[in-house]
């Protein structure tokens, strides 16, 4: 397959909690996109083995979501070379190359619109974005005090400050919606998506069963645990749900829902079974 060319955007993503899952993200990304460069910022830590074109980079340890603001907010740009990044996690990842449209360079910020912010300032989430060097670099400027949610600073509360003193550009949200699926439906005119509801359309079942394996505690107890066991159960993968939902119960979960998914998916897995 003829991989996508973008040799202008650096892939990378920041994870100190979940580089291996992390990995396969930027993986997947790599088997349809031709990147010039793809870095893991992450903290002691190096896959079992060497993986060409991934570059594992040490950084001090990110313990909290506001330590990874600050990161990606005053320390990115000084990694980037290349004019943009594509700024990317563990549940999120390029779905589509072929949606890929150079428009998207035109803007200095792209990411998924907020669902309740006004028109014209709807465009803002920062999890799966593709910045320009000019945004990194604003972003960096002493002036901004603030720092966290890095996105809501520099894509909300200092937006006007951000387009006036550094002239950045937002992409209109139309062509956000374009660039990557949210909570919608993956489509043929999303170039990535974000959300592990997504990720059952993006591996195969032994990367799933991976994925699940490797899941923290903290994430199986949250509600886009259970929107991943209905996906995996839609995909038609009711072994890798049933461990994710046993694994869920294990870490504490109490939700009724979770019982009537393993239902399912015992049910699912008995007809699979020679005589079932």
């Amino acid at each position: 397959m003829n991989r996508l060319p973008l040799a202008q955007l650096t892939l990378c993503a920041v994870d100190c909690q979940t580089p291996a899952l992390s990995v396969l993200s930027l993986l997947h990304a790599m088997r349809q996109v031709n990147f010039g460069r793809v870095v893991l910022f992450t903290y002691d830590w190096l896959p079992a083995v060497v993986i060409p074109g991934i570059e594992v980079i040490d950084i001090e340890p990110i313990r909290t979501p506001a330590e990874h603001s600050q990161f990606v907010m005053r320390r990115l740009a000084a990694y980037i070379r290349s004019s943009h990044v594509l700024l990317t996690r563990w549940d999120a990842g390029v779905v589509n190359p072929g949606a890929w449209t150079d428009e998207f360079l035109v803007h200095d910020f792209v990411g998924a619109p907020w669902p309740d912010r006004p028109e014209g300032r709807e465009v803002g989430q920062g999890a799966f974005s593709l910045r320009s060097r000019r945004f990194l670099r604003a972003g960096a400027d002493p002036r901004l005090t603030e720092e966290h949610p890095e996105d809501e600073v520099l894509c909300e509360r200092r937006r006007d400050w951000m387009q006036d003193v550094h002239g950045i550009s937002y992409a209109p949200a139309a062509l956000a919606r374009r660039f990557v699926a949210d909570d919608d439906p993956v489509e043929p005119w999303h170039f990535g998506c974000l959300g592990a509801q997504h990720l059952p359309g993006l591996y195969d079942e032994d990367d799933m069963s991976e994925v699940v394996a490797r899941l923290p505690r903290e994430w199986l107890l949250g509600e886009p645990a259970s929107r991943l066991a209905k996906a995996l159960l839609m995909r038609g993968m009711p072994a890798v749900a049933q461990s994710l939902l046993t694994r869920r119960q294990q870490a504490g979960s109490t939700d009724e829902l979770d019982s009537r998914l393993l239902s399912a998916a015992a049910s699912v897995l008995g007809k699979l079974m020679p005589g079932g």
